[in-house]
């Protein structure tokens, strides 16, 4: 393996960068390159990965919900800095809702805000659009829907489409609800058809002891379509911006399992049992979201296996982690699997990342300050 560094200082705040080349295989490449982000003073939010943010269409700025003033601050990944803040309500006729789960840039430049019962579109400066309703529309019987999603997206294709994630935690079961808001309308899909889902579910029944510790299920929207994925399996189901199912995706990892192992049928008493079993998902694999890079026409997806050290007395839930090791997948425009590395540049694959100008950006925090490592991945 051979390896070529430079290194560049530059003693301002503005930005400080390293750069590794480093060949991993025959057919891949990457250079990494460190940025730092200049705040300017501002307090950015870092809570949660920076999962409450999204990359405009332009590819130039990264925009993350401040939850210290109910605002949207907007970073220029072009100047590596802070440029302005939104400030947005959180009561009132243009409140987003004091709690704002997810946001999404629409393809018109305004926003969709999830937050529990007021989901919403809003313009940047602030100014309802669209107040989203899913208790009072109704499904294909004419029923009322009466229900909230736990995760929602929104896609503007013909027309204004938002997607949501419902739970059945009794039957372990979860579907996609997608409301038609022209219409008024709910459709709803099984998007777990190899109990990616179902078999996953941690949990105790006991009324006195009730716990329900349900594996991740991924809503995201990339290349124009809504895509589903799971935390323990790798099979990834794609709409299309309509609403309409397209396919499911299967493919085998070369690092990882293409699944982790379904839990024993032998039910779950205790606490103790499910930090057993949670430990040894996370042993096997966890599979982060796939990402567009629309310069390359390729897909970029993280995953991961984690070790742990001997468990102690006082460890709540997990023992203290001895290694993670994280790959890098790259897919073509079809969803084929290209090129599967290990990348021990970065050690978490649940942070946000995305694809901008061909490149790989994965979120850092570097002690309260935002950061990226960048990878421009050759084949």
């Amino acid at each position: 393996m051979r390896y070529l560094t430079f290194i560049i200082i530059v003693c301002i705040a503005l930005s400080c960068q390293s750069k590794d080349v480093d060949r991993i295989s025959d057919d891949l490449f990457y250079e990494i390159d460190t940025v730092f982000i200049d705040s300017k003073g501002r307090l950015l939010d870092l809570d949660y990965y920076i999962f409450k943010s999204d990359l405009n269409d332009e590819e130039t700025s990264i925009f993350l919900f401040n939850k210290f003033d109910h605002s949207l601050d907007e970073v220029n990944l072009d100047k590596l800095e802070f440029v302005k803040s939104f400030p947005f309500e959180a009561e009132g006729p243009d409140g987003t809702g004091k709690h704002v789960n997810s946001l999404n840039f629409l393809k018109d430049g305004s926003l969709f805000f999830k937050s529990y019962g007021e989901s919403a579109v809003f313009e940047k400066n602030g100014s309802l659009i669209n107040r989203i309703d899913w208790g009072n529309s109704l499904n294909p019987n004419g029923l009322k829907y009466g229900q909230t999603p736990r995760n929602e997206i929104a896609l503007k294709g013909n027309e204004l489409k938002v997607f949501g994630l419902s739970f059945d935690n009794k039957n372990r079961e979860v579907f996609l609800d997608i409301l038609s808001v022209r219409d008024n309308s709910v459709e709803r899909f099984d998007i777990d058809s190899e109990k990616s889902y179902h078999n996953f579910v941690l949990a105790i029944d006991d009324p006195q002891n009730y716990t329900y510790m349900d594996p991740t299920v991924y809503l995201t929207s990339e290349n124009d379509h809504i895509i589903i994925s799971h935390q323990y399996s790798s099979e990834i189901f794609l709409f299309n911006a309509e609403g309409e199912y397209m396919k499911t995706l299967k493919y085998e990892p070369k690092r990882t399992p293409k699944r982790a192992s379904d839990l024993e049928d032998k039910g779950i008493k205790t606490f103790e049992q499910i930090q057993e079993e949670y430990q040894k998902l996370l042993e096997q694999v966890r599979f982060a979201p796939p990402v567009w890079d629309a310069v390359n026409k390729r897909y970029f997806r993280l995953s991961a296996s984690r070790v742990f050290k001997e468990r102690k007395a006082e460890d709540t839930l997990l023992p203290e982690l001895q290694e993670i090791k994280v790959y890098l997948s790259v897919f073509d425009a079809g969803f084929n699997l290209t090129s599967e590395v290990l990348v021990p540049e970065l050690n978490n694959e649940f942070v946000k990342y995305f694809a901008k100008d061909g490149k790989l950006w994965v979120y850092q925090n570097f002690s309260d300050e935002l950061g990226f490592i960048i990878f421009d991945i050759e084949q």
